[in-house]
């Protein structure tokens, strides 16, 4: 992932990687990729390094204004999928929202839901909603504390 990064190739191309196993780096991404290896032997976390997280087969852009969506939140959103499963047009609030790593994951799986993304960081809402923007899915995001801004 990191080399990938360091050369500025999508996350997909990892085959790219082992095909091409006897290319030299350009000092360019050799700087890269020393800095990024740097910055992940000091416990950064991944997404930090490349701006990217994969969640519910969505691409977050993620950085130090929102946390790193851990996988198990997927389980959350599996959850939540079940509760709504007999609703025809839900109404979802996504309290604390961070990246809108929720959120947008159960847009994406239910696009006739109403989805409302809080969070009382005006620095993770407009992560949230550059994340939406970019993934052309539609929600409500508001700087706010937990259930006011409902």
């Amino acid at each position: 992932m990191l080399l990938l990064h360091a050369c500025e190739l999508p996350q997909h191309d990892r085959a790219w990687l082992l095909a091409h196993s006897d290319k030299v780096l350009n000092a360019e991404s050799q700087t890269r990729y020393v800095n990024f290896l740097q910055r992940r032997a000091g416990l950064e976390p991944l997404a930090y390094i490349t701006g990217v997280k994969e969640f519910f087969g969505l691409q977050l852009h993620i950085d130090k204004r929102v946390l790193d969506p851990r996988p198990e939140t997927e389980t959350l959103v599996e959850w939540a999928l079940t509760c709504v499963a007999d609703t025809s047009s839900p109404h979802i609030a996504d309290l604390g929202t961070g990246s809108g790593a929720i959120a947008l994951a159960l847009k994406h799986t239910l696009p006739e839901a109403q989805v409302t993304a809080v969070d009382a960081s005006a620095d993770a809402i407009e992560v949230a909603s550059a994340n939406a923007k970019r993934l052309g899915l539609e929600i409500q995001t508001h700087v706010g504390s937990w259930c006011e801004p409902l």
